[in-house]
Protein backbone atom coordinates (compact mmCIF):
# COMPACT_ATOMS: atom_id res chain seq x y z
CA UNK A 1 0.00 0.00 0.00
CA UNK A 2 1.07 3.58 -0.60
CA UNK A 3 3.05 5.35 2.13
CA UNK A 4 1.55 8.76 1.22
CA UNK A 5 -1.25 10.12 -0.95
CA UNK A 6 -0.83 11.46 -4.44
CA UNK A 7 -0.71 15.23 -3.96
CA UNK A 8 -2.16 16.39 -7.28
CA UNK A 9 -2.39 15.65 -11.02
CA UNK A 10 1.28 16.61 -11.45
CA UNK A 11 3.22 17.13 -8.24
CA UNK A 12 5.81 19.90 -8.41
CA UNK A 13 8.13 20.70 -5.51
CA UNK A 14 9.56 24.20 -5.88
CA UNK A 15 12.15 24.08 -3.07
CA UNK A 16 13.73 20.67 -2.44
CA UNK A 17 15.63 22.03 0.57
CA UNK A 18 12.34 22.22 2.49
CA UNK A 19 10.74 19.13 0.94
CA UNK A 20 9.82 15.98 2.85
CA UNK A 21 11.69 12.73 2.21
CA UNK A 22 8.58 11.50 0.37
CA UNK A 23 8.77 14.49 -1.98
CA UNK A 24 12.55 14.22 -2.42
CA UNK A 25 12.43 10.57 -3.43
CA UNK A 26 9.80 11.25 -6.13
CA UNK A 27 10.86 14.63 -7.59
CA UNK A 28 13.15 14.45 -10.63
CA UNK A 29 16.56 16.04 -10.16
CA UNK A 30 17.92 17.59 -13.37
CA UNK A 31 21.62 18.19 -14.04
CA UNK A 32 22.70 19.95 -17.23
CA UNK A 33 26.14 20.24 -18.78
CA UNK A 34 26.42 22.63 -21.74
CA UNK A 35 28.92 21.54 -24.43
CA UNK A 36 28.88 24.14 -27.22
CA UNK A 37 25.49 23.97 -28.93
CA UNK A 38 24.54 20.70 -27.20
CA UNK A 39 23.35 20.04 -23.66
CA UNK A 40 23.78 16.80 -21.77
CA UNK A 41 20.78 16.45 -19.49
CA UNK A 42 20.76 13.84 -16.74
CA UNK A 43 17.60 13.17 -14.73
CA UNK A 44 17.65 11.17 -11.50
CA UNK A 45 14.56 10.29 -9.50
CA UNK A 46 15.48 9.72 -5.87
CA UNK A 47 18.57 11.93 -5.95
CA UNK A 48 18.78 12.75 -2.22
CA UNK A 49 16.44 10.04 -0.94
CA UNK A 50 16.50 6.75 -2.83
CA UNK A 51 13.23 5.80 -4.51
CA UNK A 52 12.26 2.11 -4.17
CA UNK A 53 12.83 -0.05 -7.21
CA UNK A 54 10.75 -3.10 -6.41
CA UNK A 55 8.06 -4.99 -8.36
CA UNK A 56 5.32 -3.22 -6.39
CA UNK A 57 6.83 0.32 -6.19
CA UNK A 58 9.04 1.83 -8.89
CA UNK A 59 9.49 4.67 -11.39
CA UNK A 60 7.72 3.49 -14.56
CA UNK A 61 8.89 6.23 -16.94
CA UNK A 62 10.62 9.59 -17.31
CA UNK A 63 9.69 12.14 -20.01
CA UNK A 64 11.60 15.26 -21.06
CA UNK A 65 10.20 18.43 -22.63
CA UNK A 66 11.89 21.56 -23.98
CA UNK A 67 9.64 24.61 -23.97
CA UNK A 68 6.60 22.32 -23.78
CA UNK A 69 7.55 20.04 -26.69
CA UNK A 70 8.21 16.38 -25.89
CA UNK A 71 11.76 15.35 -26.77
CA UNK A 72 12.32 11.99 -25.05
CA UNK A 73 10.61 9.23 -23.09
CA UNK A 74 12.31 6.47 -21.17
CA UNK A 75 10.22 3.46 -20.09
CA UNK A 76 11.74 1.72 -17.07
CA UNK A 77 11.15 -1.66 -15.51
CA UNK A 78 11.27 -2.46 -11.81
CA UNK A 79 14.34 -4.11 -10.29
CA UNK A 80 16.36 -4.24 -13.56
CA UNK A 81 16.73 -0.45 -14.11
CA UNK A 82 17.61 2.57 -12.01
CA UNK A 83 15.58 5.77 -12.46
CA UNK A 84 18.47 7.77 -13.95
CA UNK A 85 18.59 8.74 -17.63
CA UNK A 86 20.78 10.97 -19.79
CA UNK A 87 20.21 12.49 -23.20
CA UNK A 88 22.07 14.92 -25.45
CA UNK A 89 19.77 17.67 -26.67
CA UNK A 90 20.00 20.71 -28.93
CA UNK A 91 18.21 23.63 -27.33
CA UNK A 92 18.83 27.35 -27.08
CA UNK A 93 20.13 28.89 -23.88
CA UNK A 94 17.15 30.16 -21.91
CA UNK A 95 14.93 27.24 -22.95
CA UNK A 96 12.93 25.50 -20.23
CA UNK A 97 13.74 21.81 -19.72
CA UNK A 98 11.03 19.90 -17.86
CA UNK A 99 11.26 16.34 -16.56
CA UNK A 100 8.19 14.36 -15.53
CA UNK A 101 8.52 11.03 -13.72
CA UNK A 102 5.76 8.53 -13.08
CA UNK A 103 5.76 6.49 -9.87
CA UNK A 104 3.46 3.50 -10.23
CA UNK A 105 1.98 4.22 -6.77
CA UNK A 106 2.27 7.98 -6.30
CA UNK A 107 1.64 9.43 -9.74
CA UNK A 108 3.37 12.21 -11.67
CA UNK A 109 6.23 14.37 -10.39
CA UNK A 110 7.84 17.26 -12.30
CA UNK A 111 10.85 19.54 -12.14
CA UNK A 112 12.14 22.29 -14.43
CA UNK A 113 15.43 23.99 -15.13
CA UNK A 114 16.34 26.84 -17.47
CA UNK A 115 19.12 25.92 -19.89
Amino acid sequence: MSDAPILGPVNHVVDLSTASDFEKKHTPHIEVDRKGDKTIATVTVGFEVVHPNQPDHYIAWIELYVDGAGIARFDLSPVATDPTVSVIISADAGSMLRAIAHCNLHGLWAAEVVL
